[in-house]
């Protein structure tokens, strides 16, 4: 190996996973149950709704043009 670090394969998180951090952490920052599930739920939708964005964009997008060769 020429100096390589081994890399850790990804791990899996399902959105359950994703809202339990996030829930996580906002309940460590604020010190609030209610403020911590608000929270966690406007960053999930923020997320999603970006996500969905992105989706749109792409399918907005015009597809690129075929270069048919000439005869």
């Amino acid at each position: 190996m020429s100096g390589d670090k081994p890399t850790l394969p990804a791990p899996k998180l399902n959105l359950g996973d994703l809202i339990n951090m996030f829930y996580e952490e906002y309940l460590a920052l604020y010190q609030d149950e209610d403020v911590a599930s608000v929270a966690a739920a406007a960053t999930i939708n923020n997320i999603l709704r970006d996500a969905d964005e992105r989706d749109l964009q792409i399918e907005r997008s015009p597809a690129p043009k075929k270069e048919t060769p000439e005869p």
